[in-house]
């Protein structure tokens, strides 16, 4: 006699079989749009430059925007000269939630009940999750930053903004009137650097990349514990596959012995790892730094190349809400006593604490 499976079995078989991938029952998976994600395999790590936070709506953070000018060259017995600074302002950013869920019916459990068919149910279900996540933080993260848009988190052009006039002029994001709370008339130094180019060359864009690096590398005179300002070392680049492929031939057309990198000299080069992979035949590199291409950038005719500063730029999550999924319900309660449902939930935000270490080159 076949045994009755009940809803306490199903509810414990979906809680113990759904979170492990199955050496039977693989397949191929052919359902993705995005060939390469940044945000998930990049951002979201501790070597990317992700921060978990452990309490609190959203995250708070002192800007030294400041210094209050000059010193005086004084004679001996001059009178002095006081003035009261106001040297801080604050930014904030806000946690935004993005849920998801797996839904299995009672049917569908039922006729899978063998190994090799639960296997066929559930990890497509699993993977599917994954996908959608991937695919929705992705295109978050690249998508032209909307006021209206406040249940999403600021992305990359929120946070970095082009401009076609060189130097630090990465203001506001187009509709936006302050950026993070903060008044960039009252706070003028809390923008990125941003240039212009007309071709993809070596004598015009690696050249204004050279300049970028350099503007965006600040080095304190007089290091303290508590103040971070200096540009690291931890940095990437991304690029379209147009960009990409002209930077390519750049990197084909010039000396071998160079090796792969558009621009192999500079004083005091050094690399951080961000969780990529350095090889000779893999990427190209600019100032040993990789260059990441994004189809998610080709949609821009401006065709902009990013350099971001990982120790500035984080993705933000939160701590027991970082991609967290959780245990298999039964409906009943929903008037729906034959749907086990899980949801999952991730708290998330992007912030770039130092704007300035950043820059953007476009068309």
């Amino acid at each position: 006699m076949t045994s009755r499976l009940r809803d306490q079995n199903i509810t414990d078989l979906l809680n113990t079989t759904h979170p492990a991938y199955m050496e039977k029952g693989s397949f191929q998976d052919i359902s993705a749009e995005i060939s390469k994600f940044i945000v998930m395999p990049y951002l979201l790590t501790r070597k990317g430059g992700m921060k978990e936070m452990t309490n609190g709506m959203g995250v708070e953070q002192l800007l030294m925007t400041d210094f209050g000018g000059r010193s005086r060259w004084v004679g001996e017995f001059e009178e002095d000269v006081h003035t009261l600074i106001d040297h801080l302002k604050m930014m904030k950013v806000y946690f935004k939630l993005l849920t998801d869920s797996i839904l299995y019916t009672k049917t569908m459990v039922v006729e899978n009940r063998g190994d090799a068919r639960i296997a066929n149910v559930f990890q497509p279900a699993v993977r599917a999750l994954w996908l959608r996540v991937a695919h929705t933080m992705e295109e978050n993260f690249f998508e032209t930053p909307d006021p209206a848009a406040t249940l999403t988190p600021w992305g990359l052009k929120y946070w970095i903004v082009k401009n076609a006039t060189a130097g630090f002029n990465g203001g506001y994001p187009t509709g936006f009137t302050r950026i993070a709370d903060v008044n960039l008339t009252e706070a003028p130094t809390f923008k990125n650097y941003t240039d212009a180019y007309v071709a993809a060359t070596k004598a015009d864009l690696v050249k204004k990349m050279k300049r970028a690096t350099n503007k965006t590398k600040w080095i304190s005179p007089h290091p303290m514990p508590d103040f971070k300002g200096d540009t690291s070392d931890n940095q990437i680049v991304l690029v379209n596959e147009d960009t990409s492929e002209a930077i390519e031939d750049i990197g084909e057309g010039q000396n071998e012995n160079l090796g792969r990198d558009i621009a192999p000299y500079a004083v005091q080069n050094g690399f951080k790892g961000t969780g990529l992979k350095m090889s000779d035949d893999s990427f190209l590199t600019y100032r040993r730094k990789p260059i990441i291409t994004t189809e998610m950038l080709n949609d821009d005719t401006s065709d902009p190349v990013y350099g971001l500063d990982m120790d500035t730029f984080h993705a933000l999550t939160f701590s027991g809400e970082n991609m967290v999924l959780g245990d298999f319900v039964n409906m009943a309660a929903g008037k729906q006593h034959r749907v086990w449902v899980a949801n999952l939930d991730h708290k998330a935000q992007y912030i770039c604490v130092n704007r300035r270490n950043n820059f953007v080159i476009s068309k």
